[in-house]
């Protein structure tokens, strides 16, 4: 048997092993909820914490395993094993934790798991930890909506953030539309235009972006030939969550309400409250889903580096590849006017990520990081 590829550290199979822990993950994913001891190691508390979550989500579900196998002249010319940890936690506390002489952290949780994300958004207590664990990220929500012959409606947009703020997702004040019309910036014309987007949601100070359109409309009921006095609305919702600081789109659908009143305008604005409620119910199932399955994989986090020439752009890339733990990627996004943009893939939270770059020497110049997001960091290169 040839070496296996991305092996949990620890982990050995065998033929008779591999069937042991087939077995064993069948059991276990037939059960909803797990609570597991998961210990991990780290440079820092925080990255030791992310660890021992990893470790306990793998031993609460189970690991998927896909094997492939080639074979030349029944030979196994190659096998690869690819493990994948699947699962969301619910709660933990924290058992043990000490530092080593070298500076590693160990610690030791005893955690709640699950395989449901149903689990994870209807509880509370799980939801907090979640959002405590993305630094409570804000969201600006940006919609060009019209109600029947009000083109300046904000019924949708109002729903959403109520609805997201009730589960303790930070929302910025409902007022910055009327902010962007006062400076002339058309609502409409940045639908297409995720880019110019997300900049004007970073400059309002929010690291996601719900961007989309909403409209509603009403016509009278006719039964048996009459006109009744009675308006059925109808109301159409589109909308993605963006990521601010590289417009990556997070989620998007489209959704409908309808409704009926006496009066148009209140039938387009029922219809337009369950549209957007429908709307922000799976924004939010879709954007934890994202933010769970990075608690206990890979996440992208945006690094912007200024005062780099082109050589000093490599340094930093190979610094990155080479000498941070948990890095398992680096795409330049751009090289401009000595900044570089860099899309990092990183197992790993903010805290262990900062630890590992600020104040480090590349050999001609030292790195500092001048600030921070729950998506990325600026730092400024200076020359020895």
């Amino acid at each position: 048997m040839h070496n296996y590829l991305k092996m949990i550290p620890g982990l050995r199979f065998t033929l008779i092993g591999l069937l042991g822990h087939v077995l064993l993950l069948t059991t276990l994913m037939a059960q909803s909820i797990e609570t597991v001891t998961g210990e991990g190691m780290g440079m820092t508390k925080d990255a030791a914490l992310t660890a021992a979550k990893r470790d306990a989500v793998e031993k609460g579900l189970g690991v998927v395993v896909a094997s492939e196998t080639l074979v030349e002249n029944f030979v196994v010319a190659q096998d690869r094993i690819i493990s994948k940890a699947n699962g969301f936690i619910k709660t933990y506390k924290e058992i043990s934790s000490s530092q080593g002489p070298d500076g590693l952290w160990t610690l030791r949780i005893s955690a709640v798991v699950t395989d449901i994300l149903d689990e994870l958004v209807k509880d509370q207590l799980a939801m907090d930890l979640l959002l405590s664990w993305v630094r409570h990220p804000r969201f600006m929500v940006m919609l060009d909506e019209t109600n029947i012959d009000d083109p300046n409606s904000s019924v949708a947009a109002t729903e959403i953030g109520r609805l997201l703020a009730a589960k303790g997702f930070e929302i910025i004040s409902p007022q910055q539309s009327s902010a962007l019309r006062q400076r002339n910036i058309d609502l409409a014309s940045l639908q297409g235009n995720a880019d110019l987007a997300a900049g004007l949601a970073a400059e309002f100070g929010a690291e996601y972006l719900i961007l989309g359109r909403a409209s509603a409309s009403a016509d009278p009921i006719i039964y048996q030939g009459k006109v009744l006095s009675r308006k059925t609305g109808q109301a159409n919702i589109t909308a993605k969550v963006v990521r601010a600081d590289n417009a990556q789109i997070i989620a998007q659908e489209t959704f409908h309400g309808k409704s009926t009143h006496i009066e148009a305008s209140t039938a387009g604005t029922i219809a337009l409250k369950k549209a957007g409620g429908k709307l922000a119910e799976y924004l939010m199932v879709e954007t934890v889903k994202r933010w769970s399955m990075e608690q206990s994989n890979a996440r992208n986090i945006t690094i912007k580096v200024s005062g780099l020439d082109y050589q000093g752009r490599r340094a930093m890339i190979n610094f990155l590849n080479n000498n941070v733990n948990g890095v398992q990627g680096v795409d330049q996004r751009s090289f401009a006017a000595g900044v570089v943009t860099l899309a990092v893939k990183f197992g790993g939270s903010n805290e262990d990520l900062g630890f590992q770059l600020d104040g480090k020497d590349l050999g001609n110049f030292i790195i500092s990081i001048t600030a921070e997001s729950p998506n990325g960091f600026d730092l400024i290169a200076q020359g020895k």
